[in-house]
């Protein structure tokens, strides 16, 4: 009888143990997905401030009244995204060093610069045209970013693998653009920067720990 007692005792033991392992792997589970969401809902944000930078830029070339303020909303925004509460959040917790924060941080300095040259940008300038396909490619490759970013979320079955292709189509139309655009180099340098980056960051792994130190 003790023995069966004692046989008891350690499938319960066990059971309780097993129990813990999947407790510990949930919660695990739950840091990543949101570590996930949050750098994607981070990038979504500057996608969004550049292609509002975009429409600026263009309206500047236009002589549009709207159009500085339009960029004037596209850096606060930017600067919204990067200095929030959310972003302090997750450095206080460790997670400024890693290589995906890194990514992140350097898309938003050079979004910050180019965005600043937009600004320069008036009606008298001499390559008008290759600015307005610069301008394309930036908006094409932010849209086809979030749209990939969106997808690998993994929320809406099967059309999650429709707006993920759809942004890889996208992404590679923004390099076709870049390619083929010649004029107004030194602005093409940055907005190529820009592009890149756009192109690089949704296929970067994330990190399996967010730092957080937070219970989900």
């Amino acid at each position: 009888m003790r023995f069966v007692m004692r046989l008891v005792l350690c499938f319960s033991l066990l059971s309780l143990t097993a129990c813990e392992f999947d407790r510990h792997e949930m919660h695990q589970a739950r840091q990543n997905l949101s570590y996930t969401t949050k750098l994607h809902h981070l990038h979504m944000l500057m996608n969004h401030s550049l292609q509002m930078a975009t429409q600026g830029a263009d309206m500047n070339l236009q002589g549009i009244e709207h159009g500085p303020a339009m960029l004037v909303k596209s850096s606060e925004l930017l600067k919204r995204a990067m200095s929030g509460p959310e972003m302090a959040r997750m450095h206080k917790y460790g997670s400024g060093n890693k290589p995906l924060m890194k990514m992140t941080q350097e898309l938003a300095d050079k979004a910050s610069l180019l965005i600043e040259a937009m600004k320069a940008i008036s009606t008298k300038s001499e390559d008008k045209n290759a600015i307005r396909m610069l301008n394309h490619a930036v908006e094409v490759a932010a849209t086809g970013s979030s749209l990939i970013m969106l997808g690998q979320q993994g929320m809406a079955g099967d059309i999650d693998a429709v707006m993920v292709n759809h942004g890889q189509l996208m992404l590679g139309e923004a390099s076709g653009l870049l390619h083929d655009t010649t004029g107004a180099q030194e602005y093409r340098l940055l907005v190529s920067g820009v592009v890149q980056m756009l192109i690089g960051i949704p296929d970067m792994p994330v990190d399996a720990d967010d730092g957080s130190g937070e219970s989900k």
